[in-house]
């Protein structure tokens, strides 16, 4: 048996994420923010870039995120010059909500072991600590929550700053 995939996130991945989703949550919409990294052999995942997407491929509105298949294309083409993939992703849910909805979960990313975090508050109170916000996996064909514990065991901080990239994604 495999051990679990572990990722590492640069110290500032959280807070620098969630700066990026914050204007959309002024709206009273959704944000995002999306995290390239690469793969050990041993399945250690360092996380190493933040990525911004701005244009007319992505749409933010209450509730709603919708990136278009043009700029899947592009995320695609840019992780590949990198040489990296796309590890997971962090957005944002009015209140509390930090649970993955039923079209996060139906439409999202289903890729074994991609993380998609979920940021109270439409990212409007700031916040340094993956914790705060709903950690959740693809695993064995479906999304699950992390709890604390797992999160704690399964992620570590590490002393280095994120790469952030804006990327312009066509329509």
């Amino acid at each position: 048996m495999m051990a679990p995939t572990c990722w590492s996130l640069p110290t500032d991945l959280v807070s620098a994420s969630v700066e990026i989703m914050r204007s959309n949550g002024r709206r009273g919409h959704e944000g995002l923010a999306l995290w390239f990294g690469r793969r050990n052999e041993v399945g250690k995942v360092s996380i190493t870039h933040l990525v911004s997407v701005t244009g007319p491929g992505f749409v933010s509105a209450p509730l709603q995120l919708r990136l278009s298949w043009r700029a899947m294309s592009r995320l695609t083409d840019l992780a590949d010059s990198l040489q990296l993939y796309m590890v997971g992703q962090i957005h944002s849910h009015p209140g509390t909500m930090v649970d993955l909805s039923p079209v996060d979960k139906e439409l999202g990313i289903r890729c074994q072991d991609y993380l998609s975090a979920v940021c109270p508050f439409y990212a409007q109170k700031a916040t340094d600590d993956i914790r705060g916000c709903g950690v959740h996996v693809f695993d064995g064909g479906a999304y699950r929550r992390l709890s604390l514990t797992e999160i704690a065991r399964r992620t570590n901080v590490v002393g280095m700053g994120v790469e952030k990239i804006q990327l312009e994604v066509p329509a």
